[in-house]
């Protein structure tokens, strides 16, 4: 491990400026560089994303979520960008950050299983850079995308977005957004500058709902390197990820590795969550409580763990059911994509406490936009626990519009997710909470705020809807699977946009 962080620093001081200008020639010696990942899982391919080579023993950088839940890895090349990859080698996984979404590979096998030496390959690779990027500055983006038929794709754009973060004490760039396009599949690929120096790598996508707009984000070269010289800063991930068990008496086990686990988890699923967009999911401790979370794909348990986030730790919120919510060091978080190798699939949140304390805690999703293309909406499932309705906690479900134009409707959803209706014919949903169209108790949200990873608040209006279900006197056993689902979407699904969701939760 010290030997590889040793090589990245190498290389990173090395390197410099390599090409004046990027022409087709430059382009192609690049792209020759570029790598698409085939993520194994006991020999199944899982998942695909890319990665660049950046030495000639065959060191790859690669996004963290690319080699999640695999156990060993495909690397497929080119030797012409108007032919389809084919498969050159196998990599080990080196280690995986877990402060940001960053891992490497090593290339350690021939493409029959046979070992190599690295120091023999003498592979082609991209100069790793040093350059400040600015408001406006060119990029070039390649990697292999879904939607480019299996071949090596090449987008441009510029850098419209620049996010400042803290490592280390020192303020850098730890974020860049970009206009070039992004797809699912570009994941750990190359972002090079005009002088061909490899600036950073494509990440996620953001896109906004109602006007279809689309950007990508990058993980800035920067802040890889910041934390690389941080000590221990790659980690081998946990032979076993963490897997959700059956409830027990008080809620759901989630094994973390590194000596963390909990059993009062309270699982919220999200379901049909569309891959290639980045989500981030924060646990807010209420009143001194230490919220671990852990985010997994449904089907295979697999995923990641967050306990505590240090740039979450200013997060502070304003809501009807939990008041003032005080920053916290304990808060945890985790930006994700959903990588099951599907267009949509189901991805659960899990929150429970540090060495099994009970309590409140505040869960937000950002990433969510209501659009045309929703059907009846979005839904997402609250699996109810006996540790849930022993805190003696109402369950409290926010939908907070990002856009003025975007008028949010929530409901309680039946077996066919229509709106739940009682035999009085009372149903249960909420257009603007506090007033007679939102069922139960609520209150008017344009009080309330709640923070985002942007840095600022966003502050709750009158149009935004709140559902508080007393659960109290649900009978659940522990071996019982029992959900809440509720359905997000807008008035007479007229209006789009960007939203937030937040569950107000206790577990025992």
């Amino acid at each position: 491990m010290k030997k590889a962080v040793f090589l990245f620093f190498f290389l990173f001081t090395l390197s410099g400026s390599v090409f004046a200008q990027l022409s087709r020639n430059q382009i192609d010696q690049i792209a020759a560089s570029v790598v698409q990942i085939v993520a194994l899982a006991n020999g199944e391919a899982i998942s695909t994303g890319s990665g660049t080579i950046v030495n000639a023993t065959g060191m790859i950088f690669t996004n963290r979520h690319v080699v999640e839940g695999a156990d060993d890895f495909a690397i497929l090349m080119i030797d012409d960008m108007r032919e389809v990859p084919v498969h050159r080698f196998y990599a080990g996984l080196v280690g995986v950050s877990n402060d940001i979404d960053f891992a490497v590979l090593q290339i350690n096998r021939d493409n029959r299983g046979q070992d190599v030496n690295p120091d023999n390959l003498q592979l082609p690779f991209v100069p790793l850079g040093k350059s400040d990027m600015g408001h406006g500055d060119r990029v070039y983006i390649f990697g292999f995308p879904g939607i480019g038929d299996g071949y090596l794709v090449l987008t441009q754009g510029t850098i419209t977005t620049i996010e400042n973060g803290t490592i280390s004490g020192q303020r850098l760039p730890v974020w860049y957004q970009t206009d070039a396009e992004i797809s699912p599949g570009n994941s750990g690929g190359l972002v090079v500058n005009e002088a061909g120096e490899f600036i950073g790598i494509p990440t996620a996508v953001q896109s906004e709902g109602r006007t279809l707009g689309r950007l990508g984000g990058i993980l800035p070269m920067t802040a890889i390197a910041a934390l690389m010289r941080q000590e221990n800063s790659l980690v081998q991930p946990s032979q076993q990820p963490p897997q959700p068990e059956p409830v027990g008496s008080g809620g759901i086990h989630v094994d973390c590795g590194a000596n963390i686990s909990f059993d009062n988890g309270v699982e919220i699923i999200v379901r049909q969550m569309r891959s290639g967009f980045e989500y981030t999911a924060t646990a807010i401790g209420l009143n001194g409580f230490d919220p671990v979370l852990a985010v997994l794909d449904s089907d295979t348990g697999r995923g990641l763990c967050a306990d505590d986030e240090p740039a979450a730790a200013r997060y502070t919120a304003s809501l009807p059911s939990t008041g003032a919510a005080a920053a916290s060091n304990l808060t945890a978080q985790v930006r994700f994509s959903q990588t099951s190798g599907q267009g949509m699939a189901d991805v659960s949140l899990v929150v429970g406490g540090f060495e099994n304390a009970a309590g409140e805690f505040l869960l937000i999703l950002e990433g969510m936009a209501a659009t045309a293309a929703d059907g009846k909406g979005d839904p997402f499932s609250v699996r109810l626990t006996p540790g849930m309705v022993a805190s003696g906690v109402p369950l409290t479900v926010y939908m907070i519009s990002k856009t003025t134009a975007l008028d949010p409707f929530m409901y309680l959803a039946d077996e066919n997710y229509n709106i739940f209706t009682f035999n009085d014919g009372t149903q249960l949903y909420c257009d603007d909470a506090g007033t007679d169209q939102c069922w139960g108790e609520s209150r008017d949200l344009s009080n309330s705020f709640v923070p985002q990873i942007n840095g600022r608040s966003l502050p709750g209006g009158p149009y935004d809807a709140m559902l508080r279900i007393p659960i109290s006197d649900f009978q659940i056993r522990p071996d019982e699977f029992f959900a809440l689902t509720f359905l997000m979407t807008s008035y007479q699904q007229t209006t789009f946009g960007d939203y937030l969701i937040a569950f107000h939760v206790g577990t025992q």
